[in-house]
């Protein structure tokens, strides 16, 4: 994330061996999950193209201002486990030339995307004051089953979740 950093004041806290362990060590679990369901929420904004991996990479820096930056080693790893696990397919198509892979969510990687969105949702929601940090999630589009936390559109005709089956008649606000 912070890969610029190339040196530290040799006073600086990090400069312990101790300390420098913690923070990568924190740092680096906080991340796996987060790569993940940031690679996630890309490919979901390209429904019908799809995505490849570098202008996903790319799409990454730039709607983070550089604060999150996956490597390649890091991120194709991550593709190949979600399309075994059939929450992505691929193709090959060309694009300007090159024959590139571009990703797209299954139905059952879409319904997974909007599980784990709300529960990391709801979670950054419910640890906030605990960090000084206020965060209002919208309210106007999706409900958030009481249950299992996922995000649900607010759309007549939707009786249960999707993920957990709970009755989400009346939730609508």
């Amino acid at each position: 994330m912070f890969r610029n950093i190339k040196t530290y004041r040799p006073e600086a806290l990090i400069e312990s061996e101790k300390i420098r362990s913690y923070v990568e060590s924190f740092e680096s679990e906080l991340l796996r999950g987060i790569s993940t369901l940031s690679a996630l929420a890309i490919i979901q904004r390209h429904p019908e193209e799809g995505v490849y991996g570098y202008q996903l990479l790319k799409e990454l820096e730039q709607e983070t201002q550089k604060t999150l930056v996956i490597e390649e080693g890091t991120l194709y790893p991550i593709l190949r486990k979600l399309e075994r696990d059939g929450l992505l397919v691929s193709e090959r198509k060309e694009s300007s030339g090159r024959p590139r892979k571009y990703y797209e969510l299954t139905e059952e990687g879409n319904k997974l995307y909007y599980h784990m969105i709300g529960f990391f949702s709801k979670l950054l929601e419910a640890i906030g004051p605990l960090m000084e940090i206020d965060i209002k999630l919208p309210d106007k589009k999706y409900i958030y089953c009481p249950n299992c936390a996922n995000k649900i559109p607010q759309i007549a005709g939707i009786r249960f979740c999707n993920i957990c089956g709970l009755n989400i008649e009346g939730l609508e606000k």
